[in-house]
């Protein structure tokens, strides 16, 4: 064969490993959305709704509304006050050609979050290659950790259940792997700080980054890794030269970041006034997670601080334990503690001692843990470590691939095997891997079936409840699920504040939304529209619409009523 025919057949199988991981990937995520036909969370049906809305013509708009942080205040109205755009754009371009459905919806987020497989393959076969692995083990680490991404069970659920985690972590994956052109790094091993890096690699980081920001603002915390990482390289540069060195290095980075998000930021400066998120600082100061919710009663430092300072120290603390625990330990098994163990025990390897794409998860990630733990514990609980957490759980999943590589290469050399045993580890960790992530889809498959049952049948009975009392459902509820009953209303729906029944009224009046349908319980709800002397706000009797699986009732408020 000649040269050149090797040249070709080399690249081909080159394109083979992560195209195969690309396409298992795929084929898990697509199969276990067929099991769940409803969003299993309340931000999952938002993201979806929006999706609908642009490619019905309508454009970034939502039919609820479950912050009042900033104006207008206002149903249907300007999407993505707080949250970000990127998981309904993703979903509207798989609508545009499947129809405006939540499979398509699926398809789209199954389809992206299928790429996290060959690029946590990238970014192990980096690592392997700067560990100084042979080629044998180092294919087996990058493989191993591959097909990991491509079953373990929160990347895949995250990827058929629409939020900003599965965008979030491909665009940070991404951009983690451009780091090192951008910085000089030569083979993903030696520092080059003579070298220039790259423009276009320095514009294309700049783009992910931007990307990965329109998915969610943790992404700053990449930012201020790779200037870190940048401090780092150059660091062996003459003093006189550094400033001058890390400019030409950073501003392709800039340049491409402000192409991607300067329209995003013009366009909420029109519809909000601003261009940043409204009042997002607020997140900082919740007491509980019901805060969130507040109309008249935004969260507030001055709140926040009428806490006894047991309570302000515990909660970083449980947010800390929830985040370790609960995110990286149980949901992630066993790669979690895996990764954490081999990240201890390898902590004076060379995978971790130079600045690659694993070192700059492992900073992002930690930094993203500790910062969402120190100032924004009650939301921590609720989820926003959870939702940010994918760049550092694919961290984890290199540094498990590569402990296990590790110690079995040290079982082979004590055992006097001939060749190191390069395949007990990864199918360990596949196999209680791919249980647990069959346990995990078997519930949320219940789940979603569940909610879908539980949602259709409040739908009618709401309907039902209309015809009996001679009137239509109006154009817009309030509710404490907005985001799922908007979507099985086909109404718009606003949030219900844990908050006394004179800022009720004046929410239901402000939304034009009379009828208040409480599905649950949210704090005094409902039974503060259960008791004298508050019923005299209601212009009719409280209307139960089921029993199960949770009491659920109708408010047919009076707009002429003073609240009590």
């Amino acid at each position: 064969m000649s040269e050149a025919g090797a040249a070709r057949r080399s690249a081909l199988a080159a394109w083979v490993v992560p195209v195969g991981l690309f396409g298992i990937a795929a084929a898990v995520r697509l199969l276990v959305a067929s099991q769940l036909p409803f969003p299993t969370t309340e931000p999952s049906a938002y993201y979806v709704n929006v999706a609908q809305n642009i490619v019905a013509g309508n454009g970034l708009v939502s039919d609820s509304v479950w912050s009042y942080a900033a104006a207008p205040l206002a149903v249907p109205g300007p999407a993505f006050e707080l949250w970000l755009p990127m998981s309904s754009l993703v979903s509207a371009a798989a609508m545009t050609v499947l129809g405006s459905s939540f499979w398509a919806a699926q398809v789209g987020g199954a389809l992206l979050g299928a790429l996290v497989a060959p690029l946590t393959w990238a970014v192990a076969r980096e690592a392997g290659h700067t560990q100084g692995l042979e080629a044998r083990r180092s294919r087996a680490v990058a493989i191993a950790a591959g097909l990991l991404a491509a079953v373990l069970a929160p990347l895949v659920l995250a990827s058929i259940v629409p939020d900003s985690y599965t965008p979030y972590v491909v665009f940070m994956l991404l951009a983690a792997l451009l780091i090192p052109r951008v910085l000089g790094i030569a083979d993903g091993q030696d520092v080059a700080p003579s070298g220039r890096g790259s423009v276009l690699g320095g514009l294309a980081l700049g783009a992910a980054m931007g990307l990965a920001y329109l998915s969610r603002q943790e992404v700053v915390w990449l930012g201020l890794t790779v200037v870190l990482m940048l401090v780092w390289v150059l660091r062996a540069r003459p003093a006189g030269t550094r400033l001058a060195d890390a400019v030409r290095r950073l501003w392709p980075v800039v340049v491409g970041g402000l192409v991607v998000v300067v329209p995003w930021l013009l366009r909420n400066a029109r519809d909000f006034g601003s261009p940043f998120p409204g009042r997002a600082v607020e997140n900082a100061f919740l007491v509980r997670n019901e805060d969130i919710f507040g109309f008249t009663e935004r969260p507030s430092l001055a709140r926040y601080l009428e806490q006894n300072l047991a309570t302000v120290l515990a909660n970083p603390l449980a947010a800390a334990l929830d985040g370790l625990l609960n995110v990286l330990v149980v949901l992630a098994f066993p790669i979690g503690v895996v990764g954490l163990i081999a990240l201890v025990g390898m902590r004076h390897s060379r995978a971790l001692r130079r600045p690659t794409a694993l070192v700059a998860l492992l900073m992002a990630g930690a930094m993203t843990f500790f910062s969402t733990m120190l100032l924004f514990p009650v939301a921590t609980l609720w989820g926003t470590f959870l939702h940010a957490s994918g760049p550092l759980l694919v961290a984890l999943i290199v540094t498990a691939a590569l402990g296990g590589d590790a110690a079995l290469a040290r079982i082979s050399r004590r055992r006097h095997w001939e060749k190191d045993n390069v395949i007990v580890a990864p199918i360990a960790l596949l196999a209680v891997a791919l249980l647990l992530t069959f346990l995990q889809v078997r519930i949320f498959a219940e789940q979603s079936r569940s909610t879908e049952r539980q949602y259709d049948a409040l739908a009618a009975a709401v309907h039902s409840a209309a015809a009996d009392i001679g009137s239509d459902v109006p154009a817009a509820v309030v509710t404490d699920h907005p985001m799922w009953l908007a979507g099985a209303l086909e109404r718009s729906a606003v949030a219900l504040p844990d908050e006394d029944l004179a800022s009720l009224m004046a929410l239901s009046r402000q939304f034009g939304a009379p009828w208040v349908i409480v599905v649950g319980e949210r704090g005094r709800y409902p039974s503060t529209l259960l008791q004298e002397p508050r019923q005299s706000c209601l212009a009719r009797d409280p209307i139960p619409l089921s029993a199960q699986p949770e009491p659920a009732w109708l408010f047919v408020l009076d707009h002429a009523c003073t609240a009590p």
